[in-house]
Parts: structure tokens; C-alpha cells; sequence
């Protein structure tokens, strides 16, 4: 089946659960959304007649985006059945398995001919548990209630922590990754791959682990259900941690090879949905989060004799200083020629994983390479543009870019290797001497191991990951030095993978990361590892604390909660599950901390309110993991004192980037624009008084930009860019009549491409909603009157008569009727309307405009539609077939790529595609050679050698 236009569809329940139910108005929209998951579902027409939908399941992106699905009533069991691999689940912790089902949601490659389900290629075995020594650690405690919101109280503790080994991670065989790899993007380049199958999910990494066993003198591994597998048969190693469904298979009586008979049964298959990257980042980002709790001095941030802007490279200034390399970039893309040259030549070899083909980035290059002068060409110029603005809005916002990379989280994985449940027949004195020498290798406290990159091995780096709340989120380790060891020879390949030790407790102090995919930023910038280390190390004791202080960095600890076990049959308890999830404060959390660590990481703060926000910081940090959980366990903290209860002021730096983020969205129309907002912004603060490093981050990025010149890009002459341009009269050479049938085709696609933009942009919000709203709430209706169901009784009238009542309302100046003429009226126009008459004939408070701005509100959502038709009567044959195209395409292909395609074939139709980039270069639509003949420019290409 490849339409699904009328079995699925989703909605998007944004701004419905994340609101108060105090006000009556978001009261009714929870209830409404409420019966949309009552076993009876809603009924819809997509155009093949009405139909019963159930809500199915969603995605971890969708949850992130308050999205659900709802799948037609005569697919939902099949599809149900399918996902769950004909388990049976009755009560269980419904949030789970929510998430755990929308694995199949994910968006990711589908990998066939793999023979995965083969007897014995992929195992199972069980995550070691390990107790490293004490530590100091700070955690919350619930209030000892069993409902599903908790308040929390913080305790500060020494204790044990039970470390759940390679929670996340499972291996691959050197062989069996080649294949995969081959069979994804045609060519082996990637070591790591993040995958997904039923109740599976994880990282897989390319380990040759049979060649290690085999050393180890081992036969074979033995598995969760304790079946033993030949170790030359198995090339998956999973975890059961990566395994979600284990529980629920040995609950319904099923077994390892019931799964893979259900996998066949219908026909499920391995999916990829990252991989590791081609070769080692030199650099990362920042993000604000981060720049907040680092104890850093102004000179080490950015020294204050420095230019607002640069007119040379910032290279050549020798100093060291945080937002360098940011200012570095913008200042290369904006006026560096070199770099503006290479940075497009670069990728003239790089071929995205998802591509199996050159795509427009490498013909971009190849086009660069033969002939420099195309540089100054809108579509490299565009680009350039475009990546030097993108730099500068990131800076205001606080990612800068440092020395480091970003890299999968991952344990010890020669660690791994020594702890799998392998027997073994017989070993010979070589095995044994390899089985002594490999023990003791493993990291320790103190170390990670980074394959291939560019850290100095006696140099301490940084690790971070997102979200970044409080300093104890930062932690300083040491590369493993290059010894040639067993680490290099085994997993030295793994070049996207940053591992660690379970000793250093580096997942737990990263804000309880696993490693079934979390990325991690290693920092090896030296002022930036150095101002860690104040954190860590010369920080003053904290009064309040009962640490000895050591360090100033205990461990935040998340507690694991007791989940809440429901029944998957029971509708409501589904519904309350889904309402958890959609309602998840995450970035409000993340608000909340950074207005306090300003504060209590500021030395020029008051120490009492220091203190105390500090405490709060480091608080909201563990919250900020409880309400991630909640998405599994369904219980919720309670978050009211510090979201509802306002104790600190609002940073600058929040406010400019909450209106950052509004230039996203849609403004009402009696708004200021998004521009204006921002320049009042600027205008208002005073930006010789603000002492924060971050709050600044905002004007020195407004600088940045303002005084750095950029290139003029001045596009060349077609002689100097094009060979068939050198020879004399070559225009006149074209044949004329095919000139303007190629005209009248450009011309086409231009018109063709700007009515799906203008039919594809979503009907403007009613615009005088908010006026009906204010009406009401001054007359102290708003709990009477829904302005959501005036709007669809208003909806039901058919377009003509919408608009001749919005006519006679005109003629007959409803504004000015008396009270007896405004019911005459309305039983001439409106008989159907009698129930609402007596709130249409309120003129209170400027109630007349009610119904005059229903109305015009439908006739302009009317006229609207009316615009978006896109086959019109005067269309010309090309204009008709491309349009066609557009609608006949698949869901999966983008507008442009259809259309495109049909006016090629048009083109192509008129005139030799080698031959046609003469022609419209002639009309001088050069632009347009980038989408409709990309593969025949570079056979145009003058070629030019630099000298």
C-alpha cells in the first residue's frame, strides 16, 4: 500500500496539555482533546467517504513536538498486532510501552538482504552491574505520595551507585558491518551505526570481537535464555538494555526464536537511523547553558581591546581568547577569498551517508575547481551569505564554536569484551597468556578514550552534554595514552566514539546519559578546561553544605522511580500517559536554572542570594532528569515553586532569545514585527552595565556583524564562465523559435514553482479571534461563549453566503441598528443562528464587531481557498503538466524535485540537454541551470587555472 492519505494522520496537540486547566478556555480544549482517545474515536471524510480513527502511537520526536497519530479503524488492530509482535500486554507501565511501540515511528533506512534473522547472528546478553566506591552526591526525595506529580526536597548524601554497564551499546562484526554499510550508502565508511527493529534500539559498534574471543580461547557466548551460539556464527552482540522488550516476550510465554518468526511474519527488517562520521570533528559549539556556569574572567571571554568587528583575520591577533574561533569563522566566510573557495571545494570527494550518488554539493565543487570565477555566482554567494548569518545568530544565542568534538558516548568496549558470558572447550598457553595480558587494561577514573583525535594526551579535556544546568555537569578527564595497546588495535577505527570507565561515573554526572546514542562534547580548548578546573578545584566551600569539600562538584543523582503500572487496554489510563508526555516542562525547567545560576555563579552576586540559587540550580538540574524520565515512568515533579512562583528577574539573554525564537512563528497582526521587537530590545538596554559574559552575547554578536565588511559578490561574464560564450555571435547561432519556447518553459516553472509556494502556505489565523475574546472577557462571558465554536457554526455557511451577508451587513450598516432592526436582521440572514442571538445583539463593549469580525474572518479563510486552486483555465500545456506532476507526486518527494523533474523532461524535449544550458544562459537565467542541468554544466565550464 503506498497512499495512506486516508488511513493516518496526526495531531498536533502543541498548546493544549502544557496549559492551565484553571482557565475555562483551555479547560474545554483539554476536555475536547480528551475525547478524541475514547474507544470510539472521531469520524473524518478525507475524500473517500467517512471513516472511524483511533489515536495510535508516536515517535520520541513527535512526543519532543505534542503529536499523535491516529490510524483508520480497520488497520489499527493489524498495525497494533504488527508492532507488537503478537505479545500479549495487559497492565504494565503504560509510558514504556508507548515509547517503546513508537520505535517504529522513527524515521531511519531500511536495510534489506541481510539475512538478519539467520540462527545465531544476533545474540543477547545480559549489562554487568557494578558498584564503584562512595561518593559524594546530591539527589531529591520524594514526599512519599503515590500520585503521578511529586514534590521533591534535596538531600545531600555519601553513597554507592549502582552502574548499569554499557547501557545502550551493543557490538557488530567486522564482516557483518561491511555488508550493512555497503548495503546503506554503497561503500564501507562508518564503524558506528544507531539502529532500530522492533523493541530493539541502540548503538551497534564494528568490533572484530571473534578475532578477540578467538585469542581468549573461547567457543561460544551464551545468551539471556541461556542458549549457547558458536561465536564465528553470532555478528550482533545486544545488550539487554537494548533489548525493550524482553520482559514483555518472556511474559507472554514467547521466546528469542518466536521474536524472529514474528519478524519474518511480517516482514520487519533492520533500520539505521545515524551512523558515525567519516573522520574526527576539529572543533564544536558551545551552548549557553554552559557559558553560564563556567568560572571564566573577561579578557579569557573576549578581551575589551579588541575590535567590534574585524576587517583582518583574527589569526593574527596572537592572544587566546573564548569567542576567537567563532568570529574566526564569520570573519572567513564573509571576507576570506581563500576559504570561501575551498570551503565548496572540500566537499568535492564527501558524500553524505543517505546519497548514494554526487549530489548538487559536489557538483558545486567540481564546477568551483574548473573554474574559480563561479564563486561570485548567487548560488555559492547565497551560501556564503547564508553560513555567515547563521554564525552570527548562533553567537548571540551563546554556541560558539571551541577546539573539541562531538562524539557518541560509549563504555569501556574492551571492558565489554572481557565480560561476555563466553565458555570455553579448552585453552592453549598462548590464550592464557593473552587472557593475563588483556586484563588491566580497561580505563580507569581518570581516563576516556577518543580514537584518532586531536587531544594532546597529557592535556585534560572537558565533557559536556545537553541539557547543561549546573557546574556539577561538567567533568575533566584524560585522553589514554597512545601506547599501541589493545585499545588501538581493537577499537582504534571507532573514530566518532568517546569511551569511558564505569568508575568515573561519567554517564551518571553527564545528567544520567546512556549510550544508545547520546552525543558528548569533548572540549580540548585550553581556557576553557582551565576555567573548569577553578570550578572543580579553588572554588571558596559553600557554608551550607556538608561536604568536606574536597571539590566543589558532587554528583547530582536522578532516583529511579517506582513507575506507575496500568492497564494497555484501558483507554483513560492511555490518555493520562499521553497527556504526561505532551505536558513535559523541560525548557521552562532549563529557564528556570539559568536565571539562578546567573546569579549563583556570578562572584559579584549577594552571598545569601547565592547561595540559594545555587542550591536551586543544582535542584532544578535533578528535576530537569525526573521530568525527561517521566516520559517512561509517568511520574511527574512538582515544579510550581520555581515555575509558578517567580523569585529571580528574567535575564536579557533569555528574553533575547525567547524573541529569536517568536521570529519563527507567526506574530497576530496587531503585533509589533519581529524586527521592531528586536530593535527595541537593544535600545533598551544598557549595555555599559551588564557584567555577565553571557547577557553580552547578544550585542557583541549585533557588533560582530555590523562592522566586519563582506565580499561583494560581482557574477562574471558569461565569456569568462562558459567555453561555447568565447566564440563570436554565439546567440545568434540558437535557433530562435526553440529560444522562446524555452523562454516561455522558464517562465512556466517560475510561475508554477511560486503558486505551490502561495498554495502550500497555511491559511491565515483568524485575525480578529482575539477581538471576539476581548469582547467577551469584558462582558464576563468567556466562560459562556466558546469563540472557537462561533468560528465552526460560521464555518458551516457556504462561502456565497458568507459573502453576501458580509454585503449586507455593509449596506445596511449593521454597526448602527437599533436593538428590534439587529433581530430582523438576523432572522433574515441567520434563522438557523436563533440560540445565539442574544449574544450577537449585545453591543457592550463594542459588541457589534462579533459578528463583523466572524464574518470577515470566514470570508477572507473563503477567499483564501479560493486562491489556492492550483489548475486555473488559463494555464498554459508545460504550466499544466508541471503542476500535474506536483500533484500526482509521492508524500516523501519535496515540491521542487517534482516539478523540477517534469521541466526538465520538458526541456530536454525542446532542445539536446548538453545544448540547452546555451539557452538559458542566452535568457540569461544562468540561475536556473543549478536546478534543471546540473550534471551538463561542468561539460560548459571554461576552464581557468589558478596561477
Amino acid at each position: 500500500m503506498t497512499d495512506l492519505s486516508d488511513i493516518i494522520f496526526y495531531i498536533d496537540f502543541s498548546g493544549i496539555f502544557d496549559r492551565s486547566g484553571a482557565r475555562k478556555k483551555y479547560r474545554i480544549r483539554q476536555e475536547k482533546a480528551k475525547a478524541l482517545f475514547r474507544p470510539e474515536g472521531v469520524s473524518l471524510d478525507f475524500g473517500s467517504g467517512p471513516h472511524r480513527y483511533l489515536a495510535f502511537e508516536r515517535s520520541g520526536s513527535m512526543s519532543r513536538q505534542a503529536r499523535l497519530s491516529f490510524i483508520r479503524e480497520d488497520f489499527y488492530d493489524a498495525v497494533r498486532r504488527r508492532i507488537m509482535m503478537d505479545m500479549t500486554i495487559g497492565d504494565c507501565q503504560l509510558s514504556k510501552l508507548y515509547a517503546y511501540n513508537g520505535l517504529m515511528l522513527s524515521s531511519g533506512i531500511r536495510i534489506d538482504g541481510i539475512d538478519i534473522d539467520r540462527p545465531h547472528r544476533v545474540v543477547v546478553v545480559d549489562n554487568p552491574v557494578r558498584t564503584p566506591p562512595p561518593t559524594e552526591m546530591i539527589t531529591v526525595e520524594d514526599d512519599g505520595a503515590q500520585n503521578s506529580t511529586r514534590k521533591y526536597h534535596r538531600v545531600e548524601t555519601m553513597a554507592t551507585v549502582e552502574v548499569t554497564c554499557f547501557d545502550g551499546e551493543g557490538l557488530i562484526s567486522k564482516q557483518y558491518a561491511r555488508l550493512v554499510d555497503e548495503k546503506l550508502c554503497g561503500r564501507k565508511v562508518h564503524t558506528s551505526f544507531q539502529i532500530r527493529m522492533p523493541y530493539v534500539k541502540g548503538m551497534l559498534h564494528e568490533v572484530d570481537f571473534k578475532d578477540y574471543l578467538d585469542r581468549s580461547g573461547a567457543d561460544t557466548i551464551t545468551d539471556l535464555w541461556g542458549v549457547q551460539h558458536p561465536i564465528q556464527k553470532i555478528d550482533i552482540i545486544l545488550t539487554k538494555s537494548m533489548f525493550k522488550g524482553c520482559g514483555w516476550l518472556n511474559e507472554s510465554g514467547m521466546s528469542w526464536e518466536d521474536y524472529w518468526a514474528m519478524f519474518r511474519k511480517y516482514r520487519h527488517a533492520l533500520y539505521i537511523t545515524n551512523v558515525s562520521k567519516e573522520k574526527p570533528e576539529q572543533t564544536t559549539e558551545l551552548n549557553y547553558q554552559f557559558l553560564t556556569t563556567v568560572s571564566i574572567q573577561g579578557d579569557e571571554f573576549r578581551p575589551a581591546d579588541l575590535p567590534d568587528g574585524w576587517d583582518h583575520s583574527p589569526e593574527t591577533d596572537e592572544r587566546n581568547w573564548l569567542t576567537k574561533q567563532t568570529e574566526l569563522a564569520y570573519y572567513n566566510f564573509c571576507a576570506d577569498e581563500s576559504f570561501r573557495r575551498n570551503y565548496f571545494l572540500e566537499k568535492f570527494e564527501r558524500v553524505s551517508w543517505w546519497e548514494r550518488h554526487q549530489g548538487k554539493d559536489q557538483i558545486l565543487a567540481a564546477v568551483l575547481k574548473k573554474n574559480p570565477h563561479f564563486i561570485n555566482e548567487p548560488i555559492y554567494a547565497k551560501r556564503l551569505e547564508a553560513e555567515a548569518d547563521k554564525i552570527a545568530e548562533q553567537y548571540a544565542v551563546g554556541r560558539l564554536i571551541v577546539a573539541g568534538d562531538n562524539r557518541y558516548l560509549s563504555g569501556d568496549l574492551l571492558d565489554f569484551l572481557n565480560c561476555l558470558p563466553v565458555t570455553k572447550t579448552g585453552t592453549s598457553k598462548k590464550a592464557n597468556t593473552f587472557i593475563n595480558f588483556r586484563w588491566g587494561l580497561e580505563l580507569n577514573h581518570q581516563n576516556f578514550f577518543a580514537p584518532s583525535a586531536a587531544y594532546q594526551s597529557s592535556h585534560v579535556c572537558t565533557l559536556l552534554r545537553n541539557p547543561h544546568i549546573a557546574r556539577n555537569e561538567e567533568m575533566q578527564l584524560y585522553p589514554l595514552e597512545d601506547r599501541k595497546n589493545l585499545h588501538d588495535q581493537y577499537l582504534g577505527h571507532l573514530t566518532d566514539v568517546v569511551m569511558v570507565g564505569y568508575t568515573s561515573l561519567a554517564a551518571e554526572r553527564l545528567g544520567g546519559a546512556d549510550y544508545d546514542g547520546d552525543m558528548i562534547k569533548t572540549i580540548s580548548d585550553p581556557i576553557l578546561n582551565e576555567c573548569v578546573k577553578r570550578n572543580i578545584y579553588h572554588d571558596p566551600p559553600r557554608p551550607r553544605s556538608v561536604f568536606s569539600r574536597s571539590h566543589n562538584l558532587p554528583l547530582l543523582m536522578i532516583p529511579t522511580v517506582q513507575p506507575q503500572i496500568r492497564s494497555a487496554d484501558d483507554w483513560e489510563a492511555r490518555f493520562e500517559t499521553v497527556r504526561s508526555t505532551f505536558s513535559s516542562r523541560v525548557g521552562q525547567i532549563c529557564n528556570a536554572a539559568l536565571d539562578r545560576s546567573i546569579i549563583a555563579y556570578n562572584e559579584n552576586s549577594d552571598a545569601e542570594e547565592r547561595e540559594r540559587c545555587w542550591e536551586e540550580t543544582e535542584t532544578l538540574a535533578i528535576l530537569t532528569g525526573l521530568e525527561i524520565d517521566s516520559a517512561k515512568s509517568g511520574i511527574r515533579p512538582d515544579l510550581d515553586e520555581y515555575l509558578t512562583h517567580k523569585t529571580v528577574k528574567r535575564s536579557d539573554f533569555l528574553k533575547y532569545k525567547t524573541l529569536v525564537e517568536e521570529m519563527e512563528t507567526r506574530r497576530a497582526w496587531y503585533e509589533p514585527t519581529h524586527a521592531t521587537k528586536v530593535k527595541a530590545f537593544f535600545k533598551k538596554v544598557d549595555w555599559n552595565k551588564v557584567d555577565s559574559n553571557v547577557e553580552r552575547l547578544p550585542y557583541l554578536a549585533q557588533q560582530l556583524k555590523k562592522n566586519t565588511p563582506r565580499i561583494k559578490a560581482r557574477p562574471a561574464k558569461d565569456e569568462e564562465l562558459f567555453s561555447f560564450a568565447r566564440q563570436p555571435d554565439w546567440k545568434g547561432q540558437l535557433t530562435p523559435d526553440k529560444l522562446a519556447t524555452v523562454d516561455a518553459l522558464l517562465q512556466d516553472y517560475d510561475a508554477c514553482l511560486s503558486r505551490i509556494r502561495a498554495c502550500r502556505v497555511p491559511l491565515k489565523e483568524k485575525k480578529r479571534k482575539s477581538d471576539v475574546e476581548r469582547i467577551l472577557y469584558a462582558r464576563g462571558q468567556e466562560d459562556t461563549y466558546d469563540p472557537d465554536e462561533l468560528y465552526a457554526l460560521f464555518g458551516s455557511l457556504p462561502p456565497e453566503r458568507v459573502s453576501a451577508l458580509r454585503r449586507a451587513m455593509r449596506e445596511q450598516v449593521w454597526h448602527f441598528m437599533d436593538e428590534d432592526a439587529r433581530e430582523r436582521f438576523l432572522r433574515e440572514w441567520l434563522p438557523e443562528f436563533e440560540d445565539i442571538y442574544d449574544l450577537l445583539t449585545d453591543f457592550r463593549f463594542g459588541g457589534y464587531r462579533i459578528l463583523g469580525d466572524i464574518v470577515c474572518d470566514m470570508a477572507d479563510e473563503n477567499t483564501g481557498r479560493e486562491k489556492k486552486r492550483l489548475f486555473r483555465e488559463n494555464d498554459s500545456k508545460a504550466f499544466t503538466a508541471m503542476m500535474s506532476a506536483f500533484a500526482d507526486k509521492s508524500p516523501s518527494r519535496s515540491y521542487r524535485d517534482a516539478v523540477t523533474a517534469k521541466c526538465r523532461e520538458l526541456l530536454t524535449a525542446i532542445v539536446r540537454p548538453t545544448l540547452a544550458v546555451r539557452y538559458v544562459v542566452a535568457l540569461g537565467r544562468r540561475d536556473l541551470l543549478w536546478d534543471l542541468l546540473p550534471e551538463y554544466i561542468e561539460k560548459n565550464v571554461l576552464e581557468v587555472r589558478d596561477d
